[in-house]
């Protein structure tokens, strides 16, 4: 019998300052994480004439439910209800 966890992500990403809302942390706190490597984050697409380094980053909480259950020894699918 195939076990099945249903995870609902009701945000794909999210600000800096609403995952440190949500996990009690300060946004300074976030910020140092993000710069060790230890969450990960999204870039939207910019043109060619912004600069990168300059446009807002998110949490990308896709991949951070992705390393998770890799820790955890859970194989995850990913699927979209589009």
């Amino acid at each position: 019998m195939n076990k099945q966890l249903i995870l609902s992500i009701p945000a794909p990403i999210l600000t800096y300052q609403e995952y440190a809302r949500l996990q009690g942390l300060s946004v300074k706190d976030v910020v140092n994480a993000v710069f060790a490597g230890r969450l990960p984050t999204y870039t939207p697409p910019c043109s060619p004439s912004e600069n990168p380094a300059r446009v807002k980053k998110y949490i990308n909480m896709i991949a951070l439910y992705a390393e998770a259950a890799k820790a955890a020894n859970i194989d995850l699918a990913i699927t979209s209800k589009a």
